[in-house]
C-alpha cells in the first residue's frame, strides 16, 4: 500500500487555526470545546498509522 504524501496534519492544523482566528476576529461565532479532544484523537491516530504500517 502506498503511503499518502498529503500532509494531514498541517491541513488538520490550518482548518482550526482558521476556526480560532475567525472566533477572535468575531467573524464566526463557535464554541466548540471538544476540539482539543479531536485533535488528540486524530493525533494519535496518526501515529498508531505510521509506526503499524511498517
Amino acid at each position: 500500500m502506498a503511503k499518502s504524501k498529503f500532509p494531514i496534519l498541517a491541513f488538520i492544523l490550518l482548518v482550526y487555526s482558521i476556526f480560532w482566528f475567525l472566533n477572535e476576529l468575531k467573524i464566526l461565532m463557535i464554541d466548540i470545546p471538544w476540539i482539543p479532544v479531536v485533535l488528540i484523537i486524530i493525533s494519535i491516530g496518526l501515529i498508531f498509522n505510521r509506526f503499524s504500517n511498517k
